[in-house]
């Protein structure tokens, strides 16, 4: 991915519309890829693109070069499309916890077990795990949504996997007494 000109990204950071078209016409098919990536739904995908152009927007005027400005505007992707990731999850457990309020016959023992042994991992470790098992990212993209190595996203990944398999047994020898 390239960079915007800079003399466009400067015109852009001053309010020019027209010069904030030029750079979403060179990033809209790199971040709908992305978006997509992450939500494997073509409607959200799209959704996210649409929510990240407008707090790039919003915050162009705070970017302040340290970065390139691919990496400033993937990571504005990437925090979109996880807060559109926790509404919908906030939205289903709602939805679910109607459905067990209401007599559903699901049995939630599965599904709720395997929330446990997430919640057990940390945050550094739930992340990759989420983004490669979930999303079906590779270890390179994770990476650079996290904005770390791949090796460290690859020690992370095999931490979460001993660390979910430890909370799942418990939760198994728990039952079992």
């Amino acid at each position: 991915m390239q960079d915007p000109d800079p003399r466009v990204l400067a015109r852009a950071r001053e309010g020019d519309l027209a010069a904030f078209e030029d750079i979403v016409r060179l990033y809209q098919a790199d971040v709908f890829r992305f978006a997509w990536h992450l939500m494997r739904d073509r409607t959200a995908a799209e959704d996210v693109t649409q929510d990240a152009f407008i707090r790039a927007f919003r915050f162009l005027r705070s970017y302040r070069g340290d970065s390139p400005f691919s990496s400033w505007i993937m990571r504005i992707v990437r925090n979109c499309a996880m807060d559109t990731l926790r509404k919908q999850k906030s939205q289903i457990a709602r939805h679910q916890d109607e459905h067990l309020r209401a007599g559903s016959i699901a049995d939630p023992v599965a599904r709720a077990e395997l929330d446990a042994a997430l919640r057990a991992i940390t945050p550094d470790h739930r992340e990759p795990f989420l983004l490669i098992e979930v999303f079906g990212l590779s270890y390179a993209e994770a990476a650079d949504v996290l904005g770390i190595r791949v090796g460290t996203v690859k020690s992370r990944m095999h931490r979460a996997r001993q660390a979910l398999c430890r909370a799942l047994a418990d939760d198994e020898q728990e039952e079992a007494r």
